[in-house]
């Protein structure tokens, strides 16, 4: 009886060992990845992620990261790093949230710039800062805030970035007017279901409504995409 119980102690000892085994095994080969994030600070990496633990280092927000494990320490969830150091997981986001904010970021960008044009000059053939035409204000504005060059003329910029649903509008899309296939007017999508534009002489740049009727000079025949 004495026997028995032995083997079933050394027996379960063995299973217990080789659990743990697995674990750390499946935690080696298992590595995912996230993006250290916190609105652009610098972020703390930790020796370990538990009591007693310290500082051992910074990762700018915005770095990937190869991670292997998590652990779960005073209710906060924690990744450990490929190199045996800790992240707060917190502190990260998964790879296709971090695209999502640098996209919006591009999209306030733009849209921020556009904005600042409103009541400046209408000027044919004038690409800024003082005064612009339709695509001369779409081409400084992308140029100036997200380093993308357009040519200076509508009808080309219809080929640069996806066609979009004129339904279906983010902020930073460009809207053409007239001619799906040759437009003779461009301007950039803000939101609200508003768009800056550098209109004519008369106005000057302003934001219009984007309308719904089909007859309306301001109704899209097209929209591009290009963030």
């Amino acid at each position: 009886m004495e026997t028995m119980k032995k083997v079933i102690t050394v027996l379960a000892l063995f299973l217990s060992l080789l659990g743990a085994v697995s674990f750390a095994d499946q935690a080696d080969a298992a590595t995912f990845k996230r993006v250290a994030y916190r609105g652009g600070k610098k972020l703390n990496i930790w020796n370990r992620s538990g009591a007693g633990k310290k500082i051992v280092g910074q990762v700018k927000s915005g770095q990937k990261l190869t991670l292997k494990a998590t652990a779960t320490y005073k209710g906060n969830l924690w990744y450990e790093l490929k190199n045996n150091t800790w992240i707060m997981a917190a502190n990260t986001v998964t790879t296709s949230k971090y695209a999502s904010i640098l996209k919006a970021a591009k999209q306030n960008k733009v849209v921020s710039l556009a904005n600042k044009q409103v009541g400046k000059a209408y000027v044919w053939g004038a690409t800024g800062p003082y005064s612009f035409d339709c695509s001369g204000l779409t081409q400084y504005v992308y140029k100036k805030t997200i380093g993308t060059y357009l040519p200076h003329y509508s009808v080309t910029q219809r080929y640069y970035g996806k066609t979009v649903s004129t339904k279906k509008l983010q902020k930073g899309d460009l809207l053409f007017f007239g001619s799906k296939s040759a437009p003779n007017h461009v301007g950039i999508y803000v939101g609200g279901g508003k768009f800056v534009h550098a209109s004519s002489p008369t106005v000057g740049v302003i934001k219009s409504y984007v309308s719904t009727r089909k007859s309306s000079v301001f109704y899209p025949s097209s929209a591009r995409r290009l963030i």
